[in-house]
């Protein structure tokens, strides 16, 4: 399946699920920007501040995990859920794995970016998959759901970044909108890439 056949998937899958898209990005906008509203009452700059920020990123993040999972299931056309957006906070366990797995991930492109730019970028795109593999091996140590993003990632960065440039035209009409379209055309972006992701997955296990 070529990226033109994946956008037209996802938009097809998408169909009668743009409310409840929107809906579930709106819910994740909400709830993190409500775990943020403590710091408007703090100086901004002191170490209260700060220490606030530091608290509310880890819980982004497993938000966030959430968020991924909400359009893999549109991909997967299994019933969409807005409990799905929890899914990281089943349990302590995976919780801090989902942690863990976003600071191992954070450090070794930092190390890549440190060395030269376009390293760095590449590698971002060898780890583009991890959350999304992450969400359905939840049983991976950080460093399996990074290498299994690295090695299925292997030979088709370029493809997926082709993907991400049939979108461009979108962004930019989306500016025109004071971002209110980005509410439908987030979560049909996500949804290709977990197509994308999907179709990988096939081709890795059909090799295999």
């Amino acid at each position: 399946m070529d990226n033109k056949e994946i956008k037209e998937f996802a938009w097809n899958a998408m169909g009668g699920h743009w409310l409840y898209g929107a809906l579930v990005l709106l819910l994740f906008l909400a709830v993190v920007m409500g775990i943020s509203v403590p710091q408007l009452f703090m100086e901004e700059g002191s170490a209260l501040y700060y220490a606030w920020e530091i608290i509310c990123t880890p819980f982004t993040w497993v938000l966030w995990i959430g968020l991924i999972a909400c359009y893999l299931d549109i991909a997967l056309k299994i019933k969409p859920s807005y409990a799905r957006l929890f899914w990281g906070y089943r349990s302590i366990g995976y919780f801090l794995k989902i942690i863990a797995t976003e600071i191992l991930q954070y450090l070794m492109l930092l190390l890549w970016f440190l060395l030269l730019i376009v390293p760095g970028i590449m590698k971002s795109y060898s780890y583009t998959m991890t959350e999304l593999i992450l969400v359905e091996h939840p049983e991976y140590t950080p460093l399996q759901a990074i290498t299994a993003s690295k090695e299925m990632m292997y030979g088709h960065r370029w493809e997926f970044f082709c993907l991400q440039a049939r979108f461009w035209a979108w962004w930019l009409l989306s500016t025109f909108t004071l971002g209110i379209a980005c509410l439908w055309l987030y979560p049909y972006y996500l949804t290709a890439k977990s197509k994308f992701y999907l179709e990988l997955k096939e081709h890795a296990e059909a090799r295999a």
